[in-house]
């Protein structure tokens, strides 16, 4: 997929005419249905620009800007979405157009599926308004490709990141997306704009669980995260800082929920202080430093986020671990090393302790004030995987936790939003 074709001034622009039309719905319940099945947050509906001819112009105008710069000499619309769109694209660009319907209209001389022709190896492009699973691309693009046309390039208005690339390919449709922006980019700018909430603000602040979206790109975890946002999760990211960036990623995913950085810094004070900075631009909830790294490193980067909300969060020995490696690595029992580390922690400044349930009590009657993050949180009867000292979210809690880290169980259910729910109503009494 190309990079979109309206740069983010003119995304914002556009968004703001839509919704000054009533061109976009949106809900924070995700109630609006959609004709590929499913429901949404957000709704776009171009068919109603008819009742508003200065939108007509408008997106037209956008439309004839993407084919002039991909120097086809016809485009295909697909009705209805963008028909009262291709008169006024074709009379702007000066390129013919041809109407692909969904199915043959039956007359009383032939069936034609087709309005408009062109000679064989006349390089078109596909216009229509959005892109989902790609389902009602096939047939304009097999009519198409039936009548001889070069046929490379779908541009719609909006990509709504529903799957549309394994179905093309799967299909053998060779078929290049061009939008002019993501679902995720509306849904940013409906949020940053105050229109839309990014979830209940009361379920967010009641809301323990951090859900770890480790080991996945941004493409994978965009599907998990956009329904998650209405459960006030965390989220939790590391590799992904990486791929992505901070500068990129943070902003991106904070509209969904809040972001918990979990680099685990370890290095000298130095390293700690520069890569605070850079997360600074764009704080996050909270952001994890090793204890082991020494009462200066924490020190140093609970001074960078001075003045922001974000919490400096001291990881101890890592939940992976159990007795047995522990005293090989640090010589003590993990309850004495959770112990000395919390303590150094506590003297340069962070605002919390990443530890396992079993050392929380006993941290959190020492420090009754700290932010106490536990991983390794499983529900009854659910798989360990390679997490060695667990507990049950409810026992988490009991314990003293204030955040429980949950990644597989919830990443793995057939439906995330059911099973977040489940762990807060039935485990945690969280309604």
């Amino acid at each position: 997929m190309q990079l979109p074709w309206l740069d983010p001034d003119e995304q914002g622009a556009v968004v703001q005419a839509l919704v000054g039309h009533g061109l976009i719905k949106w809900s924070n319940q995700r109630n609006l249905p959609l004709k590929s099945g499913g429901f949404t947050d957000v709704y776009i509906n171009l068919r109603d620009a008819r009742n508003h001819p200065p939108m007509i112009g408008l997106i037209s105008d956008l439309y004839a800007s993407a084919l002039r710069r991909l120097h086809v000499d016809r485009f295909l619309e697909i009705p209805d979405s963008v028909s009262c769109f291709a008169g006024t694209i074709s009379q702007m660009t000066g390129m013919p157009y041809i109407t692909v319907r969904e199915a043959p209209k039956v007359g009383r001389v032939a069936k034609a599926q087709t309005i408009g022709s062109a000679l064989p190896g006349t390089r078109a492009a596909i216009i229509d308004d959005v892109i989902t699973d790609g389902a009602s691309k096939v047939i304009p693009y097999q009519v198409a490709v039936g009548m001889g046309l070069d046929v490379r390039s779908l541009v719609v208005l909006v990509d709504r990141q529903q799957g549309w690339q394994k179905h093309l390919a799967d299909l053998g449709i060779d078929l290049e997306v061009w939008p002019g922006m993501t679902l995720h980019d509306v849904r940013r700018l409906l949020i940053t704009s105050g229109l839309m909430e990014r979830c209940d603000p009361n379920l967010e602040a009641r809301n323990p669980i951090i859900v770890a979206l480790d080991g996945k790109s941004w493409e994978e975890i965009l599907p998990i995260i956009d329904p998650l946002r209405t459960t006030g999760c965390i989220f939790k990211v590391n590799d992904l800082l990486i791929a992505e960036g901070s500068d990129r990623l943070l902003p991106n995913l904070m509209t969904y929920g809040r972001v918990m950085a979990d680099v685990k810094g370890h290095d000298i004070p130095n390293t700690l202080e520069n890569i605070s900075r850079k997360l600074r631009k764009c704080p996050p909830w909270a952001i994890t430093v090793h204890a082991s790294g020494g009462q200066e490193m924490i020190a140093k980067t609970v001074k960078i986020f001075e003045g922001t909300a974000t919490k400096v969060l001291a990881v101890t020995v890592l939940t992976s671990i159990d007795q047995t490696t522990c005293e090989e690595i640090y010589r003590r029992m993990p309850i004495d090393q959770v112990m000395a580390l919390a303590e150094i922690a506590n003297r340069a400044g962070a605002h919390g302790i990443v530890c396992s349930p079993e050392e929380t009590q006993a941290l959190k009657a020492k420090y009754p004030n700290a932010t106490i993050v536990n991983p390794g949180i499983r529900s009854e009867g659910t798989s360990a995987d390679d997490q060695k000292r667990i507990s049950t979210p409810g026992g988490a809690m009991a314990s003293g936790a204030s955040n429980l880290v949950m990644g597989r169980q919830i990443l793995n259910a057939p439906d995330p939003v059911a099973e977040v729910m489940r762990v807060l109503n039935q485990e945690l009494n969280i309604h």
